[in-house]
C-alpha cells in the first residue's frame, strides 16, 4: 500500500514542460578548486552544453567520455565555482553509489525523452 502525497503530485500540464534529452559527453575536465565537480561538455545534436556536476567520487574522467546521458535542457542556468551549468544530468542516488541515466539502445544526440 503506498500512501500518495498530495504536495508532490505534479500534473501532465507541468510535466510536459520539462525538456528531457538525450546527449554524448564529449569532454570532461575536474574543475579546479572543487573536490567533486567536473565540467562536462555535451553533445546534444544541434548545440553543445556545459554541465557542471559532482562526478568525481563515483566517475573517472575517462569512464564518462563518449557516454551517453539524459538532461534536463531547459533548466535555468546555474553559476558553479564561476562555470555556467546549463543544464542537469539525471542519476540515480543510492546511498553513497551514483549511476547515470542513460538510453538501453543507441539514439542520436538530442533525442527526446518522453
Amino acid at each position: 500500500y503506498f500512501k500518495f502525497n498530495r504536495l508532490n503530485i505534479v500534473g501532465f500540464d507541468e510535466f510536459s514542460k520539462l525538456e528531457i534529452k538525450v546527449g554524448t559527453i564529449i569532454k570532461a575536465e575536474k574543475v579546479p578548486g572543487a573536490s567533486k565537480l567536473v565540467k562536462l561538455i555535451v553533445n546534444l545534436g544541434n548545440e553543445e552544453r556545459q554541465i557542471v556536476a559532482g562526478l568525481a567520487p563515483h566517475y573517472s574522467l575517462d569512464e564518462l567520455i563518449n557516454k551517453e546521458i539524459v538532461i534536463l535542457s531547459n533548466l535555468t542556468p546555474k553559476k558553479m565555482f564561476g562555470l555556467e551549468s546549463q543544464g542537469m544530468l539525471l542519476a540515480a542516488v543510492d546511498g553513497d553509489k551514483v549511476a547515470l541515466l542513460k538510453p538501453d539502445k543507441e539514439v542520436k544526440p538530442g533525442a527526446s525523452v518522453g
